[in-house]
């Protein structure tokens, strides 16, 4: 009988419990009705599943509109950029959360990074804190005259100052330690640049067509100057190198019209075409040791080249000069049995050679003779196609026939009436002269 009583019980407590749950979905289904309508009300009641899809849909288009509008808010607060530069800087997700100060300049979230600033400024103070200066930062701002730049900043982004054509002058901190490419290009103002020690290389045109800047001092750790680096710095009229320089690209100095003299460092190792193309006033090139070649028309049109030097590094250049003096004596020449190395210039007259002596091959790189005649030595056996590009008074040229054209000495081809006409125009007259015909060369080594 207990036990009866016991399961009566209990099927009762079930039976309200039922009844109740039933009351309580009723009721929130009620509620439900009027808060979201009654198609999800019996979702939500009913079939989680539906709702629970319907849901994240909801929630996916809400993020979705509070995006649109922060992008909506911020797009609005950048308006102060110009059309187009808005072009150029359109990539806005490595910055989601950039900010504009005084309707002035945008900045990074972190505040390390300036992004962006006015092209109507005449002045501007980088605040302390900001680590890097974006590219294009100051992309034509015509109207900066003044710009300071604080210990903080590390790097500066690639045409960071292109076309500022009013900077007259700016000073890089110590702290600097990479600079762009193109960072002052077409800055024609520009007078004077303090450069960062740190800084190890000058890069492409970084300061091409900076028709005003007269004196560059090289950082004391820079070890390339690249690309046109400073081309058409036609005001350039001195350079001051350092003690680690090894490379000068193409074209680095190509048409610095105001250019007198070069001096090479001796770690030095490259000339490359063009280096000192249309350098019209450069009269004295001092030629590192290390260089073992000489850039294809390096000296292009640098009409007043008067003076090729290069480092006395030992007995190589003395032993070079004796080598020559004999050679114009005697046809059999001994040699010391101290080796000599791969290659060497020197300057004879007017004229600056470059030799192979133990393969017994000459080149005739450069002439910088004011002459309207011209002899090219006997012991020449390649000669260079931009060899007498600077030789404007040029009109009579006498060589020996059989001449390879270049300095490949596997060249095959001889120097003949087109191939003279072709790079030298100036020349009206071409003679031949077996008397200049070189022999072969005999050497011996001394014991």
């Amino acid at each position: 009988m207990r036990r009866k009583i016991i399961i009566l019980l209990l099927a009762i407590v079930f039976i309200f419990v039922i009844i109740f749950y039933f009351i309580f979905l009723l009721i929130r289904l009620i509620i439900d009705v009027f808060r979201i309508g009654p198609r999800l009300a019996w979702w939500r009641v009913y079939k989680s599943d539906k709702y629970e899809k319907y849901e994240s849909i909801k929630w996916y288009k809400e993020r979705h509109r509070k995006e649109e509008a922060e992008k909506k808010e911020r797009e609005e607060q950048l308006m102060i950029i110009p059309d187009g530069k808005r072009k150029l800087f359109k990539d806005w997700k490595d910055w989601p959360d950039a900010y504009v100060v005084d309707k002035v300049a945008i900045y990074s979230s972190d505040g390390r990074t300036l992004i962006y600033v006015d092209d109507r400024v005449e002045e501007f103070d980088v605040p302390e804190g900001v680590v890097n200066i974006y590219h294009r930062c100051f992309y034509g701002c015509d109207s900066l005259i003044r710009v300071s730049i604080p210990s903080t900043v590390k790097r500066i982004g690639k045409m960071a100052f292109f076309s500022c054509v009013s900077l007259k002058e700016i000073k890089l901190p110590d702290s600097v330690c990479l600079i762009g490419e193109k960072v002052f290009m077409n800055c024609p103002m520009l007078v004077h640049v303090e450069m960062s020690s740190l800084i190890t290389e000058i890069p492409m045109r970084a300061f091409c067509n900076c028709h005003s800047l007269t004196l560059f001092e090289i950082p004391a750790k820079t070890r390339l100057i690249d690309t046109e680096a400073f081309r058409r710095c036609y005001s350039l009229e001195r350079v001051v190198p350092n003690e680690q320089l090894e490379v000068i690209q193409a074209r680095g100095f190509e048409d610095c019209r105001s250019l007198k003299e070069f001096i090479m460092p001796e770690s030095l190792k490259f000339c490359t075409d063009g280096m000192f193309n249309g350098c019209h006033s450069l009269e004295h090139i001092h030629l590192s040791s290390q260089i073992k070649d000489f850039g294809r028309s390096c000296c292009m049109d640098c009409w007043n080249l008067k003076q090729v030097t290069m480092t006395d590094n030992g007995e190589m250049a003395a032993c070079a000069k004796r080598f020559w003096e004999m050679y114009a004596e005697e046809g059999e020449i001994g040699l010391s049995e101290n080796p000599y190395p791969e290659s060497t210039f020197w300057t004879m007259d007017e004229a600056l050679y470059f030799g192979i002596p133990r393969l017994t091959n000459v080149v005739f790189v450069c002439c910088f003779t004011e002459k309207s005649e011209y002899s090219i030595p006997s012991f020449v056996t390649h000669i260079k196609s931009a060899s007498f590009k600077a030789c404007r008074n040029l009109r009579t040229l006498r060589m020996a026939p059989n001449i390879k054209q270049s300095c490949n000495i596997f060249q095959e081809n001889d120097v003949d009436y087109d191939y003279i006409y072709e790079n030298w125009p100036q020349v009206e007259n071409v003679i031949f002269d077996e008397s200049l015909k070189c022999n072969m060369y005999k050497f011996k080594f001394s014991a």
